[in-house]
């Protein structure tokens, strides 16, 4: 499986250079992507990109309360 046989998917509300970020996170996993943007379009859930080392884009951000999604580049992506 590669990334292009996620455009299958529609990505519905998810922004462009989230759905990058969902497809890097969910590592090649189509049915998880799936029922991730299911949760996001139909429940009304949203995607939020932390990257704990740098500081200045961590304020005021509570993962404890968010879903880990996947790991992506410097950081993670989480769903809430």
């Amino acid at each position: 499986m590669t990334m292009n046989d996620f455009n299958i998917i529609e990505r519905g509300n998810i922004p462009k250079d989230y759905w990058v970020l969902l497809q890097y996170a969910v590592m090649g996993d189509i049915e998880r992507l799936a029922k991730i943007v299911k949760r996001i379009n139909q429940d009304g859930k949203i995607l939020v990109a932390v990257y704990p080392g740098v500081p200045e884009l961590m304020k005021g951000i509570d993962i404890s309360e968010m879903e880990f999604v996947g790991s992506i580049i410097d950081g993670a992506l989480y769903l809430k």
